[in-house]
This record gives structure tokens, C-alpha cells and sequence, in this order.
């Protein structure tokens, strides 16, 4: 868990190029439902929680079983929460190659998605029948991405 003042998580410094590196060599993993094994299988949480491992060495947290339902229509914010007790929130507008989207698929429904900005115009993502993949940013995503934070330590 993290918030302990020996935490490597907060004390950890980790290059924007460095997490944009690991990101990108988890391209090609095939997407599997809450699987998060470089090679064998991932969601867009597990290639998140990838990440996280390879620059921390553990888990943030284990995350509890989740749905792959997009269009869910409740009210609760269970991966925004997550995000927020282990990544600082950032301006999206402000968002840079490095730092975590998190994407709402459908207006009132909870943000659902995530991935890793590559670029300015690009992201690193994984979708059900889709392996982990570098894709533009469009306008598409842009529209629904609801947050963004940086990892603890991201520097330039």
C-alpha cells in the first residue's frame, strides 16, 4: 500500500521517456480480461499495472474483480478512486507523453478505460480483440477522456 514515507513509490524518480519505454514494450501483448503479464496477456488496467511494477517493483494495490462493460450505468468512480490514492491529478489539457488518460466511453457512464499518453497525438492502450497497441489520439478518445494524472516522481 502506499502513503508509507519509505514508499517507492514517492520516492522513486522515473523518466516520462522511461515509462513511455516500458509502455511500449508491452505492445503486441494480447488483450485478456484482467490478465497483466507482459507477453501472455493484458487489459488496459493490467498494462497500467505493468508499468507501475516494473518502475515500483509491486503493486499499487490488487485491484478487485471488474466488469468489461463499458456502457455500465452506475454512479460509482471506482477507477478514477484507484487512480487518485496512487497518481497525482493533472490539468488534461496539460497532460504530457508519460502521464495516465483515463477515458469515460459514454456520457454518465463511469471512466472505464485507460492508457498511457505516448506522444502529444499518441496513446498506448489495449481493447478487447485488440493486443496492446500504440493509436492516435483523435478526436474520438479526446472526446472522452475524463481525467489525467502523472505517476508519483515523473520527471522530465
Amino acid at each position: 500500500m502506499t502513503g508509507h514515507r519509505d514508499d517507492p513509490a514517492r520516492t522513486t524518480k522515473v523518466s516520462r521517456c522511461d515509462l513511455v519505454r516500458i509502455a511500449r514494450s508491452w505492445k503486441g501483448t494480447p488483450y485478456h480480461h484482467q490478465a497483466a503479464v507482459r507477453g501472455i496477456g493484458a487489459d488496459c488496467l493490467g498494462l497500467l499495472r505493468g508499468v507501475w511494477r516494473e518502475v515500483y517493483g509491486g503493486e499499487a494495490e490488487t485491484p478487485p474483480p471488474y466488469t468489461r462493460d463499458w456502457a455500465e450505468a452506475r454512479a460509482d468512480e471506482d477507477l478514477i478512486d484507484a487512480a487518485a490514492r496512487h497518481l497525482s491529478p493533472v490539468p488534461v489539457a496539460a497532460a504530457r507523453p508519460g502521464d495516465v488518460l483515463l477515458f469515460r466511453m459514454r456520457k454518465g457512464a463511469p471512466a472505464k478505460h485507460v492508457g498511457l499518453l505516448a506522444t502529444p497525438d499518441t496513446f498506448i492502450h489495449a481493447m478487447e480483440g485488440v493486443p496492446v497497441a500504440e493509436v492516435a489520439l483523435q478526436a474520438w478518445w479526446r472526446r472522452r477522456i475524463a481525467v489525467a494524472f502523472s505517476f508519483p516522481g515523473a520527471t522530465d
